[in-house]
């Protein structure tokens, strides 16, 4: 980006955040991987859902090296290598870990949202605070739809294996000038020119994908798509209110963030027509779709009853001060003072629209990606992803078909075959539960160890690390 916008996106951020208004810790080292990970981790005696097809494969032993899988059968015909990490897998389940393709993460951009005085007194939060809750609940890759510098940071840190977290996607956020987000949460570009030096400057710094967000003209999204096709980025995100679905769709871009996205240019007309005409758009063109329903049922939950929303079990493990303070300044600045004409606008939305288009789009054989917005208040990291299968259950896909969207799918969209399913040669990460998720999708919740990157995260220390986050 050219020295003039970066100017202006250093001190606009106080201005934007009041439109956007009026609109435990660990040290450093805790959680760093250690030399004595092995290399060979064998699963014993296993049930393996292998994600290829909706099957369960009966007492399995799959041996595991440096992250590959090079041994997949029964446990009477494999053999263990010496030295290998021997994980009783008895009576348990074996399937490729889980992926969360919408998320945002917390750091010291987001500290403009805390007051003055939250600010000068918040310490920094580790980002161990931050990323550990997901691989607990079985996430080992996450998709970042507000990428920023800080988030580049800590992804190196992961791969360097300095750092143990799930392998970040980063998409920053482009937007036009004052309406949302402020800088450096979003990118703000006031012109096609600024749009362009934009995703250039994204694509240099190592960023994978741009994300295009509500309030783009139709001259910066349109500069934004042919620079990133240019640079072999996707662009993904919302669909940008002075356009159409029928425009972003023509245009290329790969993923619509949210249900909710079609829902408010459907402008009101919530009829099974309109549903069908949306669906088979999307599917003939190839287009990738978030429901993203936890959201919107989180933000009408806030409304009957925020206490309890903001006082789920698993908030325990999200009790740091800058954490607190993003969910208090969402909840009351922007959710709680709404109308209620707008509440109810988002309940019928949620009901009428976002629950039947979701259906209806996979039963036409729709591309499907789990995404949870984590951490918008209510959602905790991991634990929201877990209530987002649930809703794809809820409205009408099977749990094999809700688990696509967080196994083998994200690959697919992502375009690397060799992960997402579980056969020799994938380098798949790995989730072992206690009982069978094809049979309820809650089993999934009841984590008994993960495999990151090769290496074994067991109950007992996810247990361990859980307790200390929730400890003040």
């Amino acid at each position: 980006m050219n020295a003039k916008p970066a100017a202006r996106l250093r001190t606009s951020g106080k201005v934007a955040l009041t439109l956007l208004a009026s609109a435990g810790c660990f040290s450093a080292t805790s959680y760093a991987q250690t030399a004595t990970t092995p290399d060979v981790v064998a699963f014993l005696h296993a049930n393996v859902i292998p994600m290829d097809t909706e099957r369960v494969l009966r007492d399995q032993t799959v041996v595991v090296v440096n992250g590959e899988i090079v041994a997949l059968g029964a446990s009477s015909a494999v053999e263990v290598p010496d030295g290998a990490l021997r994980i009783d897998a008895s009576g348990r389940y074996l399937l490729p870990a889980l992926c969360d393709m919408h998320v945002h993460l917390l750091g010291d951009a987001w500290k403009m949202m805390l007051s003055p005085a939250a600010q000068a007194a918040s310490t920094v939060m580790p980002d161990e605070q931050f990323l550990f809750p997901y691989l607990a609940n079985g996430v080992t890759t996450v998709q970042v739809l507000s990428g920023t510098p800080e988030d580049l940071a800590v992804r190196e840190r992961i791969t360097r294996r300095e750092l143990l977290g799930p392998r970040l996607i980063l998409a920053p956020m482009i937007d036009g000038p004052r309406k949302a987000w402020p800088p450096p949460i979003s990118i703000w570009v006031a012109d096609a020119a600024e749009a362009r030096a934009a995703v250039l400057e994204a694509k240099r710094d190592g960023y994978d994908k741009i994300k295009a967000y509500s309030f783009l003209s139709r001259e910066s999204y349109d500069a934004i798509v042919t620079a990133a096709r240019e640079q072999g980025m996707d662009v993904i995100g919302h669909v940008p209110m002075a356009l159409s679905v029928e425009y972003v769709i023509a245009a290329g871009q790969k993923l619509i963030a949210h249900s909710e996205e079609l829902g408010k240019h459907a402008h009101g007309d919530y009829s099974a027509q309109r549903i069908d005409y949306f669906a088979d758009l999307m599917v003939r063109n190839g287009v990738w779709m978030m429901p993203t329903l936890v959201t919107s049922r989180s933000i009408f939950e806030l409304f009957d009853d925020a206490a309890a929303v903001l006082g789920r079990p698993e908030a325990a493990y999200f009790r740091h001060a800058l954490e607190q303070g993003v969910w208090s300044f969402i909840a009351d600045k922007l959710y709680l003072p709404l109308p209620e004409q707008h509440r109810q606008s988002i309940r019928d939305g949620y009901h009428k629209f976002q629950r039947p288009l979701t259906r209806v789009f996979h039963e036409k054989g729709g591309k499907l990606l789990a995404g949870s917005d984590a951490p918008l208040p209510g959602l905790v990291p991991g634990f929201a992803l877990h209530r987002e299968l649930r809703e794809l259950v809820d409205v009408g896909l099977s749990p094999y078909a809700a688990l696509r969207t967080s196994t083998t799918a994200p690959f697919e969209y992502l375009g690397e075959s060799d992960r997402g399913t579980l056969a020799p040669g994938q380098h798949s990460d790995l989730l072992l539960v206690d009982a069978n998720p094809l049979e309820d999708i809650d089993a999934l919740s009841k984590v008994a160890g993960v495999l990151v990157r090769g290496r074994w995260i067991g109950h007992a220390e996810i247990r361990q690390r859980m307790q200390q986050l929730a400890t003040p």
